[in-house]
């Protein structure tokens, strides 16, 4: 078990971290860094944002996808590097390693393409689709084409407003009977933008926690629009609101979306 688990207690913090400081030059959209890493995608959202607000990682959109990427002038960026990339048997549950180009490597690469890659100096020379096409020749795939060579992206359905989004999670939810409510608060209820962070969301019932992360990683993939999930079971939420809760008062208090359910 490494040693840096006394320092950095969070599992989804070392391993954003050295999936970040492998590929410093490399950019990542949050939902690639949760596949990559093979962490959750809430606990992998909320350490980017840590991490960026401690301006180790810098972000920017591109069509409706958020991508991070390392800030060269940090200004311990070479210790970092050393402590997280040199420290012995750091867990490691994501498919890349370091000098391999990022995204070209699923989590179901076979050992057999895992031998075939060129070694770091050969990859260094040639490009990211060289380096690519001498897998799949070696292992005998089809030739690629410009389309295996480029990073899948989930298929989208048009979403511009607030509207758009809460038309498809209203869509999604009336047909799960384990959610009794869900409610759109905070910035995305108040504006028909689309926040640069997402929405919020509060979810009521007896589903559970995978299941519900499953359901909102689905429309993320669909729309491109992150949503941040609180979740509750029916007698959490009705106990929280009877003593006054601060969330739920909070939520209460100030204009909201509904998705499904009364309140």
């Amino acid at each position: 078990m490494s040693i840096l688990r006394y320092f950095i207690t969070s599992k989804a913090k070392r391993s954003v971290l050295k999936l970040f400081l492998s590929h410093p030059d490399s950019a990542f959209y949050t939902r690639e860094v949760a596949r990559l890493t093979a962490e959750p995608l809430n606990a992998v959202r909320r350490e980017l944002g840590y991490l960026e607000k401690a301006g180790l990682l810098r972000s920017y959109m591109q069509g409706n996808l958020k991508y991070y990427q390392v800030v060269k002038t940090f200004p311990v960026l070479a210790e970092w590097q050393k402590i997280i990339l040199f420290t012995p048997n750091i867990e490691q549950k994501s498919a890349i390693q370091p000098g391999e180009p990022a995204g070209l490597v699923p989590s179901t690469t076979s050992k057999k393409a895992e031998k075939a890659l060129p070694d770091e100096e050969v990859a260094e020379e040639i490009g990211a689709k060289e380096m690519a096409e001498a897998t799949r020749l070696d292992t005998g795939e089809a030739p690629a084409t410009e389309e295996t060579l480029t990073e899948e992206e989930p298929a989208t359905v048009p979403v511009t407003t607030i509207s758009d989004i809460v038309n498809i999670l209203q869509n999604e939810f009336q047909q799960i009977n384990s959610i009794t409510l869900a409610v759109v608060y905070g910035e995305a209820a108040v504006s028909e933008a689309i926040p640069e962070e997402g929405l919020d969301l509060l979810v009521v019932g007896d589903i559970s926690s995978d299941d519900l992360l499953k359901l909102l990683a689905d429309i993320e993939d669909r729309t491109g629009v992150p949503i941040n999930a609180v979740r509750m079971t029916r007698s959490d939420f009705d106990y929280r609101n009877a003593k006054g809760d601060p969330l739920i008062r909070h939520i209460w208090s100030e204009k909201k979306l509904i998705v499904k359910g009364r309140h």
